[in-house]
């Protein structure tokens, strides 16, 4: 399964002062096997030993959808990817700066935890 984000490909500034700002949509692929816990445990572990990945999804998820939740939301996000990339290798993927580009990440993110969330529901 693919999770689709906005990643950020060029970020710089131009010949005459202005930045150019240029994203794409790019398919990553999913795991929402134990797999995802395992991440977790490894990559998060003072939040692991609180609750599992899903439980701590299900939480995050009830955040307003914003930027503030952002950094939370993508913790799960990051741990729902088959990925070598360290955390901050994948939050440099992004950009908080320009508002639509947020807009688009955050109704992103919702999609990811809307098919994350459903599963685990089928699963239990």
């Amino acid at each position: 399964m693919k999770i689709t984000l906005p990643i950020v490909t060029k970020d710089e500034l131009g010949k005459d002062g202005k930045r150019i700002f240029v994203y794409e949509e790019r398919a990553m692929e999913a795991d929402f096997s134990l797999g995802m816990q395992l991440r977790w445990e490894a990559k998060f572990p003072e939040l692991a030993a609180q609750c599992s990945v899903t439980d701590y999804a299900a939480r995050v998820a009830k955040m307003p959808s914003d930027a503030a939740s952002l950094l939370s939301k993508l913790k799960c996000i990051y741990c729902f990817l088959e990925t070598d990339m360290s955390f901050l290798e994948f939050i440099r993927l992004f950009d908080f700066t320009k508002k639509e580009y947020v807009q688009e990440l955050v109704h992103r993110i919702g999609e990811a935890f809307k098919v994350m969330l459903d599963g685990a529901a089928e699963k239990n």
